[in-house]
């Protein structure tokens, strides 16, 4: 496996992307609801984005997403979760191709996890 994005780029990735979306009221209201243990699921989100950024093809990570988001997601929160990944990946220091290519995978999979 080529790496196009380093695990160090990932967890700064993923540690600036839950410190912006813990602010949000949206995602403040749901993990508490949820009883959501955000530093679980930033290491998970490490784990999975690695991947995600350094294999192939997004479509191998499908089943992996729609099983770990048994719950609807509102358009709303989807829209602020996409916007805040998005930001914070424009904000890494990385190759503009590995950006592009990351936020490309990132959208195609939420378009499948709405449309499930």
């Amino acid at each position: 496996m080529t790496e196009m994005i380093a695990q160090e780029s990932i967890n700064e990735l993923v540690d600036r992307f839950y410190d912006k979306l813990t602010k949000e009221q949206y995602f403040i209201e749901l993990f508490s609801k949820r009883e959501v243990n955000v530093e679980n699921l930033k290491n998970r989100q490490r784990e999975f984005l690695y991947k995600l950024a350094n294999t192939e093809a997004a479509n191998e990570h499908t089943n992996r997403v729609n099983r770990s988001h048994a719950f609807q997601m509102s358009r709303e929160g989807a829209e602020l979760w996409m916007n805040t990944v998005v930001e914070t990946i424009r904000e890494l220091e990385i190759e503009e191709e590995a950006k592009t290519m990351l936020i490309e995978k990132i959208q195609y999979l939420l378009k499948n996890l709405l449309h499930k």
